[in-house]
Protein backbone atom coordinates (compact mmCIF):
# COMPACT_ATOMS: atom_id res chain seq x y z
CA UNK A 1 0.00 0.00 0.00
CA UNK A 2 1.55 3.46 -0.92
CA UNK A 3 2.87 5.36 2.21
CA UNK A 4 0.38 8.50 1.14
CA UNK A 5 -2.71 6.35 1.05
CA UNK A 6 -1.48 5.02 4.69
CA UNK A 7 -1.24 8.48 6.05
CA UNK A 8 -4.50 9.19 4.49
CA UNK A 9 -6.34 6.67 5.83
CA UNK A 10 -5.15 7.10 9.38
CA UNK A 11 -4.98 10.62 10.27
CA UNK A 12 -7.99 11.92 12.45
CA UNK A 13 -9.24 15.07 12.01
CA UNK A 14 -8.08 17.82 15.03
CA UNK A 15 -10.31 17.82 18.33
CA UNK A 16 -11.34 21.54 18.62
CA UNK A 17 -10.98 22.69 22.45
CA UNK A 18 -14.43 23.41 23.78
CA UNK A 19 -15.29 26.99 24.45
CA UNK A 20 -17.08 28.78 27.02
CA UNK A 21 -20.60 29.70 26.55
CA UNK A 22 -21.18 33.59 26.38
CA UNK A 23 -24.46 34.74 27.80
CA UNK A 24 -26.63 37.35 26.55
CA UNK A 25 -28.65 40.71 28.53
CA UNK A 26 -31.83 38.53 27.09
CA UNK A 27 -30.87 35.28 28.82
CA UNK A 28 -29.81 37.36 31.69
CA UNK A 29 -33.89 38.52 31.81
CA UNK A 30 -35.13 35.05 31.12
CA UNK A 31 -33.08 33.25 34.00
CA UNK A 32 -34.94 36.19 36.38
CA UNK A 33 -38.52 35.38 35.03
CA UNK A 34 -37.24 31.67 35.82
CA UNK A 35 -36.10 32.41 39.20
CA UNK A 36 -32.73 31.06 38.49
CA UNK A 37 -31.45 34.67 40.23
CA UNK A 38 -34.02 36.19 42.80
CA UNK A 39 -35.18 39.80 41.70
CA UNK A 40 -33.08 41.36 44.68
CA UNK A 41 -29.43 39.83 42.95
CA UNK A 42 -28.09 41.74 40.53
CA UNK A 43 -25.60 40.07 38.02
CA UNK A 44 -23.07 41.80 35.69
CA UNK A 45 -22.72 40.54 32.60
CA UNK A 46 -18.53 40.56 31.30
CA UNK A 47 -18.03 39.76 28.06
CA UNK A 48 -20.92 37.01 28.47
CA UNK A 49 -19.85 36.09 31.77
CA UNK A 50 -21.98 36.42 34.63
CA UNK A 51 -20.86 37.94 38.27
CA UNK A 52 -23.03 38.09 41.02
CA UNK A 53 -22.75 41.25 42.69
CA UNK A 54 -21.92 41.14 46.35
CA UNK A 55 -24.07 43.05 48.94
CA UNK A 56 -22.93 46.71 49.74
CA UNK A 57 -21.31 47.36 53.26
CA UNK A 58 -22.52 50.28 55.26
CA UNK A 59 -19.72 52.96 54.80
CA UNK A 60 -20.03 52.09 50.86
CA UNK A 61 -23.31 52.92 51.35
CA UNK A 62 -23.02 56.32 52.91
CA UNK A 63 -20.43 56.78 50.36
CA UNK A 64 -23.09 56.70 47.64
CA UNK A 65 -25.43 58.40 49.35
CA UNK A 66 -23.06 61.58 49.82
CA UNK A 67 -21.98 61.52 45.90
CA UNK A 68 -26.27 61.21 45.53
CA UNK A 69 -26.55 64.43 47.85
CA UNK A 70 -23.57 66.52 46.12
CA UNK A 71 -24.32 65.80 42.45
CA UNK A 72 -27.89 66.39 42.59
CA UNK A 73 -27.20 69.57 44.61
CA UNK A 74 -24.86 71.20 41.77
CA UNK A 75 -27.05 70.26 39.24
CA UNK A 76 -30.28 71.82 41.10
CA UNK A 77 -28.45 75.07 42.27
CA UNK A 78 -26.70 75.63 38.03
CA UNK A 79 -30.16 74.36 36.49
CA UNK A 80 -27.99 71.82 34.24
CA UNK A 81 -29.57 69.37 31.91
CA UNK A 82 -28.51 66.39 33.70
CA UNK A 83 -29.90 62.75 36.07
CA UNK A 84 -28.55 61.14 38.73
CA UNK A 85 -28.91 57.59 38.38
CA UNK A 86 -28.38 55.03 41.32
CA UNK A 87 -27.11 51.23 40.71
CA UNK A 88 -28.83 50.74 37.84
CA UNK A 89 -27.68 48.85 34.32
CA UNK A 90 -25.36 49.98 31.98
CA UNK A 91 -24.23 48.57 28.82
CA UNK A 92 -22.19 48.70 25.77
CA UNK A 93 -23.65 45.65 23.51
CA UNK A 94 -25.72 42.34 24.53
CA UNK A 95 -22.48 40.70 26.59
CA UNK A 96 -21.65 43.40 28.38
CA UNK A 97 -24.45 44.69 31.67
CA UNK A 98 -22.96 46.46 34.35
CA UNK A 99 -24.12 48.52 37.49
CA UNK A 100 -22.04 51.07 38.68
CA UNK A 101 -23.05 52.96 41.78
CA UNK A 102 -24.03 56.15 40.10
CA UNK A 103 -23.69 57.45 36.37
CA UNK A 104 -24.98 61.02 35.71
CA UNK A 105 -26.74 61.18 32.31
CA UNK A 106 -28.36 64.15 30.17
CA UNK A 107 -31.73 64.66 30.97
CA UNK A 108 -32.58 63.52 27.67
CA UNK A 109 -31.44 59.61 28.34
CA UNK A 110 -35.39 59.07 29.39
CA UNK A 111 -36.74 59.62 26.61
CA UNK A 112 -35.09 56.28 25.20
CA UNK A 113 -36.27 53.07 25.77
CA UNK A 114 -33.82 50.73 26.04
CA UNK A 115 -30.96 50.48 28.38
CA UNK A 116 -28.59 53.53 28.50
CA UNK A 117 -24.89 53.00 27.13
CA UNK A 118 -21.58 53.68 29.04
CA UNK A 119 -20.98 56.09 26.17
CA UNK A 120 -23.88 57.85 26.75
CA UNK A 121 -22.80 58.61 30.86
CA UNK A 122 -20.97 62.32 31.57
CA UNK A 123 -19.89 60.41 34.34
CA UNK A 124 -19.65 56.69 35.94
CA UNK A 125 -18.63 56.19 39.59
CA UNK A 126 -17.80 53.21 41.74
CA UNK A 127 -17.45 53.31 45.32
CA UNK A 128 -14.56 50.61 45.79
CA UNK A 129 -13.85 48.79 48.95
CA UNK A 130 -14.05 44.94 49.19
CA UNK A 131 -14.61 45.49 45.41
CA UNK A 132 -11.43 47.29 44.60
CA UNK A 133 -9.58 44.42 42.25
CA UNK A 134 -12.98 43.65 40.57
CA UNK A 135 -13.54 47.54 39.63
CA UNK A 136 -9.91 47.90 38.43
CA UNK A 137 -9.06 44.99 36.64
CA UNK A 138 -12.40 43.68 35.51
CA UNK A 139 -15.07 46.60 35.36
CA UNK A 140 -12.66 49.62 33.84
CA UNK A 141 -11.88 47.77 30.59
CA UNK A 142 -15.28 47.40 29.85
CA UNK A 143 -15.71 51.14 30.70
CA UNK A 144 -12.94 51.55 28.23
CA UNK A 145 -14.44 49.70 25.82
CA UNK A 146 -17.42 51.37 26.28
CA UNK A 147 -15.80 55.09 25.46
CA UNK A 148 -16.78 56.20 28.96
CA UNK A 149 -16.15 59.99 28.51
CA UNK A 150 -15.33 60.03 32.68
CA UNK A 151 -14.88 56.70 35.44
CA UNK A 152 -14.17 57.89 39.37
CA UNK A 153 -13.09 54.88 41.39
CA UNK A 154 -13.89 56.08 44.90
CA UNK A 155 -11.33 54.08 46.56
CA UNK A 156 -12.45 53.45 50.29
CA UNK A 157 -9.12 51.21 50.97
CA UNK A 158 -6.86 54.51 50.53
CA UNK A 159 -8.75 57.31 50.69
CA UNK A 160 -8.14 58.61 47.63
CA UNK A 161 -10.20 59.36 44.35
CA UNK A 162 -8.91 57.98 41.24
CA UNK A 163 -10.01 59.90 38.00
CA UNK A 164 -9.76 57.89 35.14
CA UNK A 165 -10.59 59.74 31.27
CA UNK A 166 -9.84 59.61 27.68
CA UNK A 167 -10.56 55.67 26.54
CA UNK A 168 -8.45 53.69 24.39
CA UNK A 169 -9.24 49.95 23.61
CA UNK A 170 -9.50 48.17 27.04
CA UNK A 171 -7.91 51.20 28.84
CA UNK A 172 -7.49 54.69 29.79
CA UNK A 173 -5.03 57.11 28.76
CA UNK A 174 -5.60 59.68 31.87
CA UNK A 175 -5.90 58.74 35.36
CA UNK A 176 -5.36 61.38 38.01
CA UNK A 177 -5.12 60.75 41.95
CA UNK A 178 -6.81 62.37 43.98
CA UNK A 179 -5.66 62.80 47.88
CA UNK A 180 -8.43 63.85 50.33
CA UNK A 181 -7.62 67.12 50.59
CA UNK A 182 -7.79 68.14 47.64
CA UNK A 183 -10.76 69.49 45.56
CA UNK A 184 -11.95 67.49 42.05
CA UNK A 185 -14.01 69.45 39.15
CA UNK A 186 -17.20 68.74 37.95
CA UNK A 187 -19.98 70.60 36.19
CA UNK A 188 -17.46 73.54 36.03
CA UNK A 189 -17.36 73.45 39.92
CA UNK A 190 -14.74 71.70 42.60
CA UNK A 191 -16.18 69.64 45.57
CA UNK A 192 -13.74 69.05 48.56
CA UNK A 193 -13.09 65.59 48.69
CA UNK A 194 -13.10 65.29 52.20
CA UNK A 195 -16.79 65.62 51.87
CA UNK A 196 -16.80 62.25 50.20
CA UNK A 197 -13.69 60.49 51.77
CA UNK A 198 -14.64 61.59 55.78
CA UNK A 199 -16.75 58.58 56.37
Amino acid sequence: MPTAALSKKTSEPKQKSPKPYRFTINHLKKMYEAGIFSPEEKVELINGEPFIMTPIGFRHMKTVDKLNKILNSLISQESLPYVVSIQNPIKIDSKNLLYPDIAVYPEEIYQKEDIPRIKDAVLIIEVSDTTLEYDREVKLPVYAKGKAKEVWVINLKDNIIEKYTQPSEKLFKSVHIYQKNEKIKIFGKKINLSEILNS
